[in-house]
Order: structure tokens, then C-alpha cells, then sequence
């Protein structure tokens, strides 16, 4: 479920520019859509919208913590206040949008295992552009992941989520002869692209 604890993948098809921002802007216009009932189901097994919501938020602490940091430490024993506020996590989100805009540190320390900064933001997009689209789906408004966000993220989440080793974070991928970007990227992921015509 979320594209921050790997263990030091290869940077060959890693950008040094991470598709941060479209990303953001997916996330900003998919939270436009949650409404006040917190417990419908989404595509991450188990979890309801509320759940979701805190796991998305708790994620962009840690990437910013990362960021401002250069480290990132073992993660907290108790949720973040107003964790499944929408408007909490959009500020949050474009606020992890001006760090990296702004700083770009030397390498991010997670554990004792040094990330590239690169790395980190590559997995920041991946995990926003995911979670968006889980949002989406548990909505009831499913959207589409835009082709250009969608051809970026695909180098990036064949490096960051293996085939091998994914498990619990990630269900095993899908086969898919899917045209679009997005679709081949959500099957990656484990995810059913269009489950009302699956």
C-alpha cells in the first residue's frame, strides 16, 4: 500500500526530475470529491476511507520529515491530529511539494540505508498518484490517471515495487494488455483498473 519501505533499488530509470507535481495537483483534485462518510470500503484490503485517509497523510509527514531532515525515523505510535481531514492533507501535500521545490537535500537517510533525494521524491509521486486513485475509486468518482503522470511513474514503480519482496505493502500484479499507461501501472500495483467493467 505504500511505496516508502524499500530496501535500496537501483536508480537506472529514475528521473532526477519526479513527476511530483502532477502528482499533487492528481491527489488535490480527487480529495475534492470525499464527502463525510468516512467508512466506505476502498481498494486497499481492510481499509476503510478514515484508514486510508490517515495512512495517505501519515505518509506525506514522513516524506516531508525525510526532506527537511535528511532522515527519516521510525514511524509514530499514535495517528496525526485531523489525520483524515481533507483539507489537512491537501495543505500537507502541497506543502511537500514546496520542500522539494525549495530544498533537495543531500541523501535521505531511512534506517541506516542512504536514498537519493531523487529516489525519495519518485517514491512520493507514486505513493500520491496510487492513494489518488484509491480515493477515486472509493468515491465514487473513479479517475482516470493522467497518461502523461502515468508514463512517468511506470519506470519508477517497476524499480520501487518488485515483483519479488512486495509483500504485505503491495498485492501481486496483474496481468493486464491494457493500452493505457495508467491501467498498465495500476496492475502493476495489484490494483484492478476499471473494476465496474472487470
Amino acid at each position: 500500500m505504500s511505496a516508502l519501505p524499500f530496501d535500496g533499488p537501483t536508480t537506472d530509470e529514475i528521473s532526477d526530475h519526479p513527476p511530483l507535481p502532477l502528482a499533487v495537483e492528481f491527489l488535490r483534485e480527487t480529495l475534492e470529491h470525499v464527502g463525510t462518510d468516512l467508512s466506505v470500503p476502498t481498494p486497499c484490503h481492510g481499509w476503510d476511507l478514515r484508514m486510508l485517509l490517515a495512512h495517505l497523510d501519515e505518509s506525506i509527514a514522513t516524506l516531508r520529515e525525510g526532506l527537511t531532515t535528511g532522515r527519516i525515523g521510525p514511524p509514530p505510535t499514535r495517528p496525526r491530529p485531523n489525520c483524515a481531514g481533507t483539507e489537512p492533507i491537501r495543505l500537507r501535500a502541497e506543502g511537500l511539494l514546496a520542500d522539494w521545490t525549495r530544498l533537495r537535500p543531500h541523501p535521505v537517510t531511512i534506517g541506516d540505508l542512504p536514498i537519493p533525494t531523487t529516489v525519495l521524491g519518485a517514491a512520493a509521486a507514486l505513493e500520491l498518484t496510487a492513494h489518488a486513485w484509491d480515493l477515486g475509486q472509493s468515491t465514487g468518482q473513479p479517475t482516470l490517471i493522467p497518461d502523461g503522470l502515468a508514463h512517468e511513474l511506470l519506470p519508477v514503480a517497476h524499480q520501487l515495487v518488485p515483483i519479488i519482496g512486495r509483500s504485505p505493502l503491495f498485492a501481486p500484479p496483474l496481468r493486464s494488455s491494457a493500452a493505457t499507461a495508467g491501467d498498465r501501472l495500476l496492475s502493476h500495483l495489484g490494483r484492478t483498473p476499471r473494476p465496474d467493467t472487470a
